[in-house]
């Protein structure tokens, strides 16, 4: 049996236990910059003993800004607010990465001031949205945009980054035939279209060097009529595993429904399958989200080989300390049941478990 307590490394990185918080959006920021009741939220998860936290997603240029309460590492003016979440994570000996998402063809006008972007023209029917195309220099800006995030990410002192490359946002849309119709450089192949997220690997490793952690949220298969098939998406993995990634978290991407990542009433891991598929394939590390609630099936994961290490969302809202009371043996499931009224919550800058 591997020990769910005991260190991982992921690059030069080593974090204490194999849990890892997934990137959730609290929307409690304000113009872009960090408040006190962030540093409040963070601070309380570093003291749960969780091997890394993982921010929730900044938004590279204006044009990306999904939520009005979305951090932004868009500007050097952000260097200093975010440093106030690592000191508050550090303060307590945890671990903490950035994660860099661009809201593509999701942002609403009214929140970011701009039309919503994406790799082709087509209307989002959720949204009422039509979605203006990139020109490919356009693209190329948008590389060094988030190469750009990453240096100051850096300078911020995060201990890892991560790119959000899952759930339909920017980089998961270019991933996509569902929403990638494009044949030029950036389109036209599984190959074309990871060009994007490649690029944006490969350039944040030269920017940060051999030792700095890159992680991926990826989504590996589409769960939508004519999206990425988990083949495509296996061969999209190792694409930027030879950009020199040095984790994947295994999640979903377009979704024919908005929000199947975060499945309703499920507390049994629902990315297995794909997991298991990219542990075949993949030699660097492997962390599964979805539906993880008890401590047997994420010992399993391990057991089995299937990943190195697990993340949690939604039970951290519940109970930020969840992982210090599995250590402690006080508990061995965590009963957040997948309600989702948190996320309801969050969206109105107030997350918060609903049961308690």
């Amino acid at each position: 049996m591997h020990n769910i307590f005991r260190p991982m490394k992921i690059n030069k990185m080593i974090i204490s236990n194999r849990f890892i918080r997934s990137a959730t959006m609290d929307n409690l920021g304000k113009e872009g910059m960090v408040t006190d009741k962030q540093i409040e939220l963070y601070r309380k998860l570093s003291e749960g003993d969780i091997g890394l936290i993982i921010s929730h997603g900044l938004f590279p240029t204006l044009e990306g800004q999904s939520s009005k309460g979305q951090l932004g590492v868009h500007t050097d003016e952000t260097i200093a607010s975010l440093n106030k979440l690592v000191n508050a994570v550090h303060e307590n000996g945890g671990k903490i990465a950035a994660q860099i998402l661009h809201g593509g063809f999701w942002v609403r006008p009214e929140v970011a001031g701009f039309q919503p972007i994406g790799p082709s023209a087509v209307y989002i029917k959720e949204t009422g949205q039509q979605v203006r195309e990139l020109a490919s220099d356009e693209i190329h800006e948008l590389v060094d945009s988030f190469v750009q995030a990453s240096r100051r990410i850096i300078e911020a002192g995060f201990d890892a980054v991560q790119l959000h490359a899952a759930h339909g946002w920017l980089l998961s849309a270019f991933l996509s035939p569902v929403m990638n119709k494009r044949t030029d450089e950036w389109g036209g192949s599984p190959a074309k279209r990871a060009r994007l997220l490649y690029e944006i690997c490969k350039g944040i490793r030269d920017a940060a060097g051999p030792e700095y952690p890159i992680l991926v949220k990826l989504g590996l298969q589409d769960y939508h009529e004519g999206g990425k098939s988990l083949s495509e998406g296996i061969e999209v993995a190792k694409i930027i595993e030879s950009a020199s990634v040095d984790a994947i978290e295994i999640s979903g991407g377009i979704e024919k429904e908005r929000g199947y990542h975060i499945r309703l009433n499920c507390t049994q891991p629902y990315y297995l399958q794909e997991c298991s598929m990219a542990r075949k394939a993949l030699s660097l590390p492997l962390i599964l989200v979805g539906g993880m609630r008890r401590l047997q099936d994420m010992q399993s994961v391990l057991d089995e080989g299937i990943a190195d290490a697990i993340s949690m969302c939604r039970p951290f809202i519940r109970d930020p300390l969840i992982v210090r009371k599995f250590r402690e043996g006080t508990t061995d499931y965590s009963d957040c049941n997948s309600c989702n009224l948190c996320l309801e919550q969050s969206r109105k800058g107030n997350i918060r478990c609903m049961l308690s």
